[in-house]
């Protein structure tokens, strides 16, 4: 008997801990968590820094997640994610400010 509960406890904290299945359907907290390394990840390699963390929750349409964040520096990430998390698209852009010559 007290196999079978601690089977059962043991079962029980370990449904808390579960990674998302493949094919299952991201949440908007995995999505943005995944969003913030994929790129941080980008920036590292091209920038040699990670300045991208929290800001906005991700959107969901047409079956995508997208995260946007401007980061200091004017440096602005954009990321698409499958619902599930299976494929990603990371966009990085350092934006400038040029004016027009007088």
């Amino acid at each position: 008997m007290m196999k079978i509960s601690f089977l059962v406890v043991l079962t029980v904290g370990l449904i808390g801990c579960e990674a998302p299945r493949p094919g299952a359907a991201l949440t908007a907290d995995q999505a943005q968590a995944m969003a913030i390394r994929l790129a941080n990840d980008q920036a590292d390699v091209t920038y040699h820094r990670q300045p991208f963390h929290d800001g906005q929750p991700p959107r969901f349409a047409a079956g995508r997640w997208t995260w946007r964040q401007l980061a200091p520096g004017d440096l602005e990430a954009v990321v698409e994610l499958a619902a599930d998390g299976s494929s990603n698209r990371v966009t990085l852009t350092q934006l400038t400010d040029v004016s027009p010559l007088p």
